[in-house]
């Protein structure tokens, strides 16, 4: 039996069912915490036509969330795009994917603790809150308290990411359909107009791409769904089923929040707010304490995010430990949980790493934009590599009947165009900024380079099998 693993193939002894997959998915992406993170600089690209880029991304989300799907009916493994890659394509390729996620969760929870620290002082300490050391202890704080939480069971997990997720949700479509009313009654501070979402208004192709990858970023994280398949009862069909449940209501929930929130405060205040966007918005729409309750939705809502990246990226290196690319360390278990303790521990040392280096090193804005952009970059070209994977593993069977066709080929292959064109044009047109193509292109170089270093030193059965 491979090690870490439970007789029906799974990490864990007890199973979580399909709406607790579809809660992992939807608190991954964590729209709270993630519009907080991404508000000011979806604005700062985009003007106020950020419902654009949203609304353009949702279509080849889809069709990836069902390359997602159809490739996890064919293998359920907690690697998800690392072992899928691998085996349709080649084993760099496969590495250099679960690098890739690895990387997302790890800088990702940057995006996530840095808010955690923000708005936990705008509760409790607010002449703190733009002390980046106080942000620090306050946001570690919080990411200890997930580890362990993380460690102790998946079901434990579960059962605290849906009080958070209904009431992370049910305060933002509150809020926002008062914002939108108070938009349409001129009670803001841009006045609504159509040319918001005209080629002028959202700044043409480089505002357009960078809404795009920022978009990219408030998306991503859907997939969590589908790394906790080995724990998931109906394990082939209910992970995939997740994903896309997730990523549909996503895109209504993003659509009518940024819409919403976007107008409530000028671009200029939103970007000095650019750590507590929401905590501002609610304040200036609703005063106190509305303030203090959408601060308190990010909080929460930030702690299932971070609590789901622990939980995927530790899958994600578990899976990839078992192939001997990563620590055989990574596979030690607590036992009564089946939860992959050592790998969770790692990861949460290496996100505290990065996290005092954001804050030591840039300003709360400047940090969120560039790890909001990174991880963008990042999410898409591991989004699209999983969807040239499906397309290529189902091939034959594409024309075996329209449905197939489509939903088979051409959603999927929609995914693989759209990421390769944003690849391309937020290069070419300037909206990647030098720190951005180092945090993303560069991290996936290192691990290029690592890839190598194994296949020609260590020579693990990966490489060499497949």
């Amino acid at each position: 039996m491979t090690a870490g693993r439970g007789e029906d193939g799974g990490t864990g002894l007890n199973k979580v069912g399909l709406g607790d997959a579809i809660i992992i998915g939807l608190s991954s992406s964590g729209p709270a915490q993630t519009l907080a993170v991404s508000l000011a600089g979806l604005v700062a690209v985009s003007g106020y036509g950020g419902v654009v880029p949203v609304l353009i991304c949702f279509v080849p989300m889809l069709g990836i969330a069902i390359a997602y799907q159809r490739l996890n009916r064919w293998n359920q493994s907690a690697g998800a795009t690392y072992t899928w890659v691998a085996r349709v394509f080649h084993p760099y390729l496969g590495f250099l994917s679960g690098w890739m996620i690895l990387l997302y969760y790890t800088l990702g929870t940057t995006t996530l603790t840095i808010p955690a620290g923000v708005y936990t002082l705008d509760l409790f300490a607010p002449r703190l809150v733009d002390n980046h050391w106080a942000i620090f202890a306050a946001g570690a704080s919080w990411n200890l308290l997930v580890t362990v939480l993380a460690i102790v069971g998946l079901n434990i997990v579960a059962r605290f990411e849906w009080v958070i997720v209904l009431f992370e949700y049910a305060v933002l479509l509150i809020v926002a359909a008062i914002a939108i009313a108070a938009l349409a009654h001129g009670a803001t501070a841009a006045e609504f107009s159509w040319r918001w979402f005209s080629w002028d208004g959202i700044g043409h192709m480089k505002g357009l791409m960078g809404g795009i990858l920022i978009a990219c970023f408030m998306y991503s994280g859907w997939d969590a769904a589908i790394y906790v398949n080995e724990e998931t009862k109906d394990r082939a069909h209910n992970p995939g089923k997740a994903a896309i449940a997730s990523v549909v209501i996503l895109a209504l929930v993003y659509s009518i929040t940024t819409l919403g929130f976007q107008s409530i405060l000028s671009p200029s205040d939103l970007q000095s707010h650019a750590g507590n966007a929401l905590s501002a918005v609610g304040a200036r729409l609703l005063g106190q304490p509305w303030g203090a309750v959408m601060s308190f939705a990010v909080l929460t809502g930030t702690l299932a995010a971070l609590q789901a990246a622990v939980v995927s990226a530790a899958r994600v290196g578990l899976a990839m430990s078992r192939d001997q690319v990563m620590p055989a360390y990574f596979q030690r278990v607590f036992a009564s949980a089946g939860s992959p303790w050592a790998v969770t521990l790692t990861m949460s040392a290496i996100n505290l790493l990065l996290l005092a280096l954001a804050l030591s090193t840039f300003s709360v804005a400047q940090a969120l934009n560039n790890a909001a952009s990174s991880l963008g970059l990042i999410s898409t070209m591991f989004y699209g590599l999983t969807a040239a994977a499906a397309f290529w593993h189902h091939r034959s069977q594409l024309k075996s009947g329209l449905g197939n066709h489509l939903v088979g080929g051409l959603l999927p292959l929609i995914g693989v165009c759209f990421t390769m064109w944003v690849l391309y044009e937020s290069v070419a047109t300037g909206a990647v900024t030098r720190a951005v193509m180092i945090y993303g292109l560069g991290s996936v170089g290192i691990g290029a380079l690592v890839a190598m270093f194994l296949r020609w030193f260590k020579q693990p059965s990966f490489f060499a099998t497949r």
